[in-house]
C-alpha cells in the first residue's frame, strides 16, 4: 500500500511551472477520475501541495487553496508551512507529515500542459517579458528587459492544471480534475481562478467535511 502511494505521488511531483498574462476568459473544468468506492467519502483535514519551481508562487498557491478549504469549514494546511520553509517535495516527507499531523486527505496540484501565443504590436513600449531558461512559458519566472525598438509584446497563455485528491487512510488517489485557465492579467488572478475551480468541485462532490 505504501509503495502504491509513493508511485502515484512520483507521477505528480514533476518540475512544475505555472503561467502568465493575457486577456481574461472562463475557466473550464473536467473530472478526469473518480473512484466509485469512495462515492460517499468526505475529508476534514487537508494537506495542500502545489508543485511549482518557484517557492513564492507555491506559497501563494498553497495558502490560497488551504484558506478556501477552511472557509468551507474543514481544516487545511499548506505543505510549505508544515515543513517550515523552502524544502523539496519529498515523498517520504509527505507521508511522514500526513501521519504526524493526522491529515486524512492530500490535495496535489501541478501543471499538465501550457500553450503561449505571442504577438508583436506596433507602438512604443518600455519593457517586454522574457522567460528564464528559454522556455515559452516558465511558471511565474519572468524577467523584464528594456526594449530598444518601438514595439510591444502581447502574450496570451492557456494552462491546464491537474488536481488529484488522495485518501491518506489507504493511500489511494480517489478523485481528480483538470482545470483549463486561459490567459489572465496577473499571477494572483490566476491563482484565485484555480483555487475557485478546485474548491467549487470539491464542494460539489461533497468531499469537504466540516
Amino acid at each position: 500500500m505504501r509503495k502504491s502511494y509513493l508511485r502515484i505521488l512520483t507521477s505528480v511531483f514533476i518540475a512544475g511551472t505555472f503561467l502568465v498574462a493575457g486577456c481574461s476568459a472562463s475557466t473550464k473544468v473536467i473530472k478526469t477520475f473518480e473512484d466509485p468506492e469512495y462515492a460517499n467519502a468526505s475529508y476534514s483535514n487537508y494537506l495542500v501541495i502545489g508543485v511549482a519551481g518557484d517557492y513564492d508562487a507555491r506559497v501563494q498557491f498553497e495558502n490560497t487553496v488551504a484558506s478556501r478549504i477552511r472557509s468551507q469549514g474543514a481544516s487545511a494546511s499548506a505543505y510549505y508551512s508544515i515543513v517550515r520553509g523552502n524544502e523539496p517535495l519529498a515523498r517520504d516527507v509527505v507521508i511522514d507529515e500526513v501521519q504526524k499531523h493526522g491529515f486524512d486527505a492530500v490535495l496535489v496540484t501541478h501543471v499538465v500542459d501550457q500553450q503561449a501565443k505571442i504577438s508583436v504590436v506596433s507602438g512604443s513600449a518600455e519593457t517586454k517579458a522574457s522567460t528564464k531558461g528559454g522556455n515559452a512559458v516558465n511558471f511565474f519566472r519572468y524577467d523584464y528587459e528594456e526594449l530598444n525598438e518601438p514595439e510591444s509584446i502581447n502574450m496570451r497563455t492557456t494552462v491546464v492544471l491537474g488536481t488529484e485528491l488522495f485518501s491518506a487512510a489507504d493511500e489511494k488517489m480517489i478523485w481528480a480534475i483538470e482545470s483549463t485557465i486561459p490567459g489572465v492579467d496577473h499571477v494572483g488572478q490566476l491563482i484565485g481562478k484555480t483555487a475557485d475551480a478546485i474548491i467549487d468541485h470539491l464542494a460539489k462532490d461533497r468531499l469537504i467535511r466540516r
